[in-house]
């Protein structure tokens, strides 16, 4: 008999179709984002419309909807909710990926079997909410998954189960989510369903190997890359693996304002007459310049994003 299972993440991540397809879900909890954004206007019936109509994915409210699951938006001012929601559920486990906010006592010790998160780093590395630009600002070559039990403090709870894979130059961050989660992640969490009664417990030291892995503000990203110092493969590598949020350099604009660089190769070539960590185009090239080199980028017109951005730029959606 399978156990009865709450899962906790943002958005449909990678977790949640294995686990609603091989078990017994009896509850999805989406965790609002730590960093989300204050409305500066009213939500009008107009606004609303836009949303849906800009929304470019399934949300995870309607995957639970569909495959009638009960759903629960989870944010700083419904604990007391949550925890009599979580309690009609009488679920055996509650098992967390991506979470803009840590657990209090009174929840994650519900379950029978407790609560679980899976973190993508070895722990105790890189604990924080941001473990894979770290990983990838420090040029690691080695990544790893951790499930651990869930205690009062952020990623510090017994480990049950880990396992290493390998990071590669230039590896862009969905192939790394694609290894770490869907191959490695879904497989530890299987793992831990299947053997409930029977987990290892190892305790981790109190303290972490690293920094912790904090998100980096967005006043910071311009500064995180040593354009004059660092070798080309490094920021290469670090660009390749933020090029879908990082903004260390100018985007596109004008026509392609809201569209974002694609990093391609890289050249290492004399670049004096260049500034370093800006974007140039020649003869139909566009590349960024570093001391050792060039940086080529791609950029590819999207229609639906074009038309996306006049929108919100109209209405302030």
């Amino acid at each position: 008999m399978y156990p009865k299972i709450i899962i906790i993440t943002q958005g449909i991540s990678r977790i949640v179709a294995p686990i609603v397809k091989g078990y017994e879900v009896v509850g999805i909890i989406e965790s609002a984002s730590r960093y989300k954004k204050k409305e500066k206007l009213g939500i009008t019936p107009i606004r609303k419309f836009l949303r849906i109509i800009l929304s470019s994915s399934e949300t995870l409210k309607s995957f639970s909807h569909k495959s009638s699951i009960p759903y629960f938006y989870m944010d700083k001012g419904s604990s007391n909710e949550l925890e009599e929601w979580i309690k009609k559920k009488n679920a055996d486990i509650i098992i967390i990926y991506g979470m803009g906010q840590l657990l209090r006592e009174n929840i994650y010790n519900l379950p029978k079997y407790g609560t679980i998160n899976l973190h993508p780093s070895l722990l105790p590395d890189y604990r924080g909410p941001n473990p894979w630009f770290w990983q990838y600002y420090n040029m690691d070559k080695i990544g790893g998954v951790t499930i651990h039990f869930v205690d009062e403090k952020e990623d510090t709870g017994d480990i049950i189960f880990q396992e290493k894979y390998k990071i590669t130059l230039g590896m862009r961050s969905p192939e790394m989510h694609d290894k770490a989660i869907s191959d490695v992640g879904v497989k530890l969490i299987q793992k831990v369903l299947d053997n409930l009664s029977n987990l290892p417990r190892i305790v981790q030291p109190q303290k972490s190997p690293t920094i912790r892995a904090r998100n980096i503000s967005v006043k910071e990203h311009k500064e995180m890359i040593d354009w004059d110092s660092w070798g080309i493969e490094r920021i290469w590598h670090l660009l390749r693996g933020t090029e879908l949020w990082l903004n260390a350099f100018k985007q596109p604009k004008g026509l392609f304002k809201g569209h974002r660089w694609r990093i391609d190769d890289y050249e290492k070539c004399d670049t004096n007459g260049y500034s370093n960590g800006i974007v140039y185009k020649r003869k139909g090239e566009y590349f960024v310049v570093c001391s050792e080199g060039k940086i080529k980028l791609e950029l590819n017109f999207s229609l639906k994003i074009f038309i996306k951005r006049i929108i919100t730029d109209l209405f302030g959606v």
